[in-house]
């Protein structure tokens, strides 16, 4: 089995190719599943669990030592990005992103960022396994390039109140200004002149997740938001579709009556690409959402009982999906699991992971070499 969630960058960070190695047989790359999660705030205990996929092993602590809340994950060939922030990161602007090796799980590298909650590439990779500079969202209002090859940071460039999700799509990267829920507005970067170009006001309640098809459309969730003291839904979540060259919004679905996104604040929705289909899933109210992005059209849902959804990720081979759920009752202290599910959401088994799973994500486990 194999499990994939894909975010935009991941088009550029992910080669899993047969290839020829020097003694002329064929190398085919496998791949993990990683689970991102993202801990207690005050404790700083956010860790990374490995699921291997062949043999169905779990590790915990795959990544140890982290010391911080796991913000996000991003797989790539032979490579790992985790995204930490730490209890005093908003006030103090500390964060940090740590590269690891898939094949040996030791940490390669430690950038220091600013509160960072997403990244996406932007520009050229600078090979097959490293996407090279990439621009990195900062809760205190920034999105700060980071090359990651070097480790050289540029200046933050200032955009709406508290960005999470980043995709460059169309020649344009995007950022979406979430606002802990209260956000409307998307930036728009220029990813070579590193410029903001553009505002775009009023595109939905709380943008927190982007992901971009191979169409050039971004795809925004936006999670809506609720009143706090009554629990009733004060802006309906909503799916907002965009020309990416051009940021004209295209689609716009409203889900009445209801919120989206993750229970842990993590990823709200996966991109699935296939030789026979593109679609969205959407982390709804006890559901998944589903969206096909050929033709920019809401095709059903799908209902899933049990915990509350946190990250959902999909694996196209087996026709699987994986939802990481923290625990119902207690979600930041007590450890979470991920389902599986078939693809009409018949749960088929699961596994262990920690506490409060908010990202999931594959990396290749062998070496590709081209040959």
């Amino acid at each position: 089995m194999s499990a994939i969630f894909r975010f935009a960058l991941l088009a550029l960070l992910i080669v899993s190719v047969a290839a020829c190695d020097s003694t002329g047989e064929d190398t085919v790359a496998d791949t993990v599943l990683y689970v991102g999660n993202a801990g207690n705030f005050s404790d700083e205990n956010g860790s990374v669990t490995r699921y291997d996929l062949e043999t169905e092993t779990v590790t915990q602590d795959a990544v140890p030592n982290l010391g911080g809340l796991v913000q996000n994950l991003y797989g790539g060939a032979n490579t790992l990005y985790v995204v930490l922030n730490f209890s005093d990161s908003f006030s103090a602007g500390t964060g940090r992103i740590d590269i690891v090796d898939v094949i040996t799980g030791q940490r390669t590298r430690q950038y220091d960022v600013d509160a960072p909650r997403g990244f996406a590439a932007s520009g050229t990779p600078t090979s097959a396994v490293e996407p090279g500079e990439v621009l990195v969202s900062n809760l205190a209002g920034t999105v700060t390039p980071l090359n990651l090859s070097t480790g050289e940071t540029g200046t933050p460039l200032p955009v709406g109140y508290a960005p999470e999700g980043v995709a460059t799509v169309g020649g344009r990267t995007y950022v979406a200004n979430a606002g802990f829920g209260s956000g409307t507005t998307l930036s728009v970067i220029d990813p070579v002149g590193y410029t903001l170009v553009d505002t775009i006001e009023d595109v939905c309640t709380g943008p927190r997740t982007l992901l971009g098809d191979r169409d050039s459309d971004l795809w925004v969730i936006c999670t809506g938001n609720r009143d706090f003291a009554t629990g009733a839904v004060t802006a309906p979540g909503e799916v907002v579709v965009l020309n990416g060259r051009t940021g004209a919004v295209t689609q716009r679905f409203t889900i009445e009556g209801e919120t989206l996104g993750s229970a842990t604040l993590g990823q709200d929705g996966t991109l699935v690409s296939t030789s026979d289909r593109d679609e969205i899933y959407v982390i709804g109210t006890g559901r998944l959402l589903r969206f096909d992005t050929r033709s920019n059209t809401a095709t059903g849902s799908i209902t899933v009982s049990g915990a509350p959804i946190g990250a959902v990720a999909y694996e196209p081979t087996e026709d699987f999906l994986y939802l990481a759920r923290p625990n119902a009752d207690n979600p930041y202290t007590v450890d979470g699991v991920v389902t599986i599910h078939d693809r009409m959401g018949t749960q088929i088994g699961q596994f262990p992971a920690g506490i409060a799973p908010l990202a999931l994500t594959f990396a290749t486990t062998r070496p590709v070499i081209e040959g």
